[in-house]
């Protein structure tokens, strides 16, 4: 008997189920920029998070995060934030060179953390950071949320039923002009790489986790990484100061099964192109363009746009930035996972994969060759 499925319809997606009444994670977050931000908005959202406090270096920026908010308490010390016994869960949305210090802290304080990718600066930070994670026995998740978004949801599931067949090859490709002007966004944390700053550390953990997710572990990475726009002006000032971090990376993977993927990702572009991600197999092609999915499968002669419902989190309000959902998705599977014993979706397992990964990438640029991650012995010549 031959089975058929129908790809191009829009699937059958069960009524949602009401969820069960849960006691509030009161939750403190770490961190005021932009990533804090989108974490703060989402739990606002969510009844069954209970925002306690917020933490940031400088005291007005605390204050203001409080007040635009409604957080009730604020500081300057994230130790102080980590201490509190009636926070029961920390988010860590501050650069990624602070992670490992503020993420053991919390974990020695037994609280469940929710961590920013990059989840370190470094495999070794990762690493020492998930240890301390199977010691203590807390939920601990890496902020990989773009897995929430509809669109790559589809995409999970057309693949696990099939509609690839065996998976061969995967593109990323994007061109953003975001770093073109070294005048325009001043020097930070983010052209430094001591910091952990640059554009792979950035977004590689994006598109890298997606990928994973997709088409299995990586064996082996090849890459390189550039930096295009050298000098950039300092804040409130004429001076330009030196870059070191990347700005530019092309990535290569070479998945368990054979398949091979590239990531190529140019952040100093002239135009403010898109991303395109093209997914190929031995029966079906899925691509996204413009944030619609398109596929075919063989013996089609075009792309077809797929359909994409989106009825997960239909209680949540319409956020103004595109992001904020799948950050308040993530969270909430944060809190199940903490409430109700849960899996947990992207757990630091995930994040110290990626790092390694990233690592990877760093260190063939540096010596020009293959890098074996597949847990082999010797590495790839």
């Amino acid at each position: 008997m031959v089975v058929t499925r129908d790809f191009w319809a829009e699937p059958v997606t069960p009524e949602p189920v009401a969820a069960p009444a849960l006691e509030p994670v009161r939750v403190g977050v770490i961190g005021t920029g932009f990533a804090a931000t989108l974490h703060l908005t989402a739990l606002r959202s969510l009844p069954e998070t209970q925002l306690m406090a917020v933490c940031s270096r400088r005291a007005e920026r605390a204050l203001a995060a409080a007040l635009d908010h409604g957080v009730p308490s604020h500081t300057t010390d994230y130790r102080e934030l980590i201490a509190d016994p009636e926070i029961e869960a920390v988010i860590i949305a501050t650069p990624p060179h602070l992670h490992h210090a503020m993420v053991l802290a919390a974990l020695e304080a037994g609280k469940h953390v929710l961590c920013e990718k990059p989840m370190a600066r470094n495999l070794a930070e990762a690493r020492d950071m998930v240890r301390i994670v199977d010691r203590v026995g807390v939920v601990a998740m890496v902020n990989h949320q773009l897995r929430f978004l509809p669109l790559r949801a589809r995409i999970k599931a057309l693949i696990e039923t099939g509609y690839l067949g065996e998976p061969r090859a995967a593109t990323v490709v994007v061109h953003r002009s975001s770093l073109n002007d070294p005048y325009d966004r001043p020097f930070g944390w983010l052209m430094e790489a001591e910091k952990a700053g640059g554009i792979l550390g950035a977004t590689g953990p994006h598109h890298i986790d997606a990928l994973r997710w997709w088409f299995g572990e990586v064996k082996a990475v090849a890459g390189a990484t550039a930096t295009m726009v050298p000098r950039r002006r300092l804040p409130d000032s004429s001076t330009m100061a030196k870059v070191d971090a990347d700005d530019n990376y092309a990535v290569l993977l070479r998945f368990g099964n054979g398949a091979i993927g590239t990531i190529h990702v140019t952040a100093t572009a002239a135009f403010e192109g898109d991303e395109e991600i093209t997914l190929s197999g031995s029966q079906g092609t899925l691509r996204i363009r413009e944030d619609r999915l398109f596929g075919a499968q063989a013996g089609d002669q075009v792309l077809t746009e797929l359909a994409v419902p989106d009825r997960v989190g239909d209680d949540l309000p319409d956020f103004a930035h595109y992001l904020t959902k799948p950050t308040a998705l993530l969270q909430r599977s944060w809190v199940r996972a903490i409430r109700l014993g849960e899996p947990i979706p992207t757990a630091f397992a995930d994040g110290v994969k990626v790092q390694e990964l990233l690592d990877a990438v760093a260190r063939s640029s540096q010596q020009g060759r293959w890098i074996d991650t597949s847990g082999a012995r010797w590495p790839m010549g």
